[in-house]
């Protein structure tokens, strides 16, 4: 089986150094990753990222409506060559090769290998062929409450191709594997001033410290931005950068 090209969609105004550095690390087990992005916020990391890494493909959606997850989507795909595709998120980490090479072995067997939410196959890691994709509609937009992106799509490919669960395979959310869902809204809600609601505070904080890592190149406006947000969520931030 070919390996498989690697599709994730990147808010141009973040930067997810813990990601780049899996990606980095697991090379090997990709034939490209397409970091698509979108214009979201200011400052871009686009180009500080696309510098940093050449070992990846960057490319650029532009967002003409809501669906702005959809056209990034599309984008990737469209510059895909490989015969599989892997549809992964900033926010998931898995522990280790074994991993990667157990659900390479289950795609031999079934043509879908992922998380299943309700009935739609999560994009946070979601495997498959570009055959089974290409006899879809391709729509991968949001369809109202409780119907995410990736809804039509799951329902269509589900149709077509047999499904296996990484639970299934014996790959268990915090032993194999770490979906950390709350991430990108806390990114967000500290650009934006307002942490009012954060998700799983004790688990983003470890997070944010454990994402100045030497192990890959730092922005060092993301540095500091990694800074600010231990200053606004904690007593003791303050201390520990002489700019606050």
């Amino acid at each position: 089986m070919e390996k498989p090209d690697v599709i994730i969609t990147w808010p141009s105004g973040l930067d997810y150094p813990l990601c780049r550095w899996q990606l980095r690390e697991y090379r090997s087990f990709f034939k490209d990753v397409f970091l698509t992005f979108y214009e979201h916020g200011d400052p871009s990391y686009e180009e500080f990222i696309a510098k940093s890494h050449p070992e990846f493909k960057c490319l650029f959606s532009p967002i003409f409506n809501e669906q702005w997850r959809e056209a990034a989507v599309c984008v990737g795909l469209r510059n895909s060559k490989s015969d599989e595709i892997l549809f992964t998120e900033q926010d998931f980490f898995w522990k280790s090769e074994d991993f990667l090479n157990r659900v390479k072995e289950a795609r031999g067997k079934y043509d879908i290998v992922g998380i299943k939410q309700g009935n739609r196959l999560h994009p946070c890691f979601l495997q498959t062929s570009r055959e089974l994709i290409d006899h879809t509609s391709c729509d991968f937009s949001v369809k109202g409450q409780d119907k995410d992106h990736f809804q039509k799509f799951s329902e269509e490919a589900l149709q077509i191709g047999t499904f296996i669960d990484l639970k299934e395979l014996g790959l268990f959310e915090g032993r194999d594997w770490y979906h950390f869902s709350s991430l990108t809204w806390n990114l967000l809600r500290i650009k934006d001033e307002d942490i009012t609601e954060m998700h799983e505070l004790p688990e983003f904080l470890i997070y944010n410290q454990y994402s100045r890592t030497p192990r890959v190149p730092q922005s060092e406006r993301w540095m500091a931005f990694t800074y600010y947000a231990e200053h606004l969520l904690t007593k003791f931030g303050r201390f520990l950068d002489p700019a606050f």
